[in-house]
């Protein structure tokens, strides 16, 4: 009888070993999963404060911009209301060149690119977040693209205006101011046209765009903090 019982004493044996074996490769595929999961979380954190950065690098260069424009916001006022005279002029150099470039800028699009690239480590269709970074990402990429093309397509027909009839050109861009050119500026409705021209595209519509992109680029920062912390 004792004979008899070894095979399914073996058996029973073998199973066993079987089944610990199994279930040794289990908890093995478990613990990769979760290391796997903890390197792919901590990797779209890292992402995300890249995002972050970004975000507050442009705020930055913003907020100076805005900060400047805002400072010429009255000078641009004084000369639509034909409130400048001859003499403003020559006290005021910065309203002489008043239209003579605007502010540029790009935005920060690093932490965007490397999201994108490493979308596949979430399910970046369900992740909130992803989905508002690149929502804001083209919303402003689009808005702000138009309006700096508009802005060159402005300054440029000044520009070449200027330069192909106001014998004073030369003057003009290399800084030297004379009777002529304060007195177009003075006395010119084609100057002031000009300016209500620039202030609507530079100050109406682009500086909006970036004090409205400073407050949403602030509300994604928070939605990231949350997320990191």
């Amino acid at each position: 009888m004792a004979d008899d019982n070894k095979p399914m004493k073996y058996m029973r044996y073998a199973f066993g070993e079987i089944l610990l074996v199994v279930i040794g490769i289990l908890i093995a595929l478990q613990i990769n999963t979760w290391n796997e999961e903890r390197k792919q979380r901590r990797i779209i954190k890292s992402v995300y404060s890249i995002v972050k950065s970004d975000l507050k690098h442009d705020i930055e260069k913003f907020d100076k911009i805005i900060n400047w424009m805002s400072s010429k916001d009255s000078l641009f006022k004084k000369v639509i209301d034909n409130k400048m005279t001859e003499e403003d002029y020559r006290n005021c150099i910065d309203c002489i060149y008043l239209i003579a470039g605007y502010q540029d800028i790009a935005l920060e699009k690093r932490g965007l690119k490397i999201l994108i690239a490493n979308s596949t480590l979430s399910d970046s269709r369900k992740d909130s977040l992803f989905i508002d970074i690149n929502s804001f990402y083209s919303l402003y990429d689009t808005e702000i693209s138009i309006s700096q093309k508009e802005m060159w397509a402005n300054f440029q027909d000044t520009w070449i205006y200027w330069k192909n009839n106001k014998p004073w050109f030369s003057d003009y861009y290399s800084r030297i101011v004379n009777d002529e050119i304060i007195s177009y500026m003075a006395n010119s409705w084609d100057y002031r046209n000009r300016v209500s021209a620039t202030y609507t595209l530079e100050y109406l519509i682009y500086l909006e765009q970036l004090k409205s992109y400073k407050q949403d680029a602030l509300i994604i920062i928070e939605e990231i903090d949350k997320r990191i912390e």
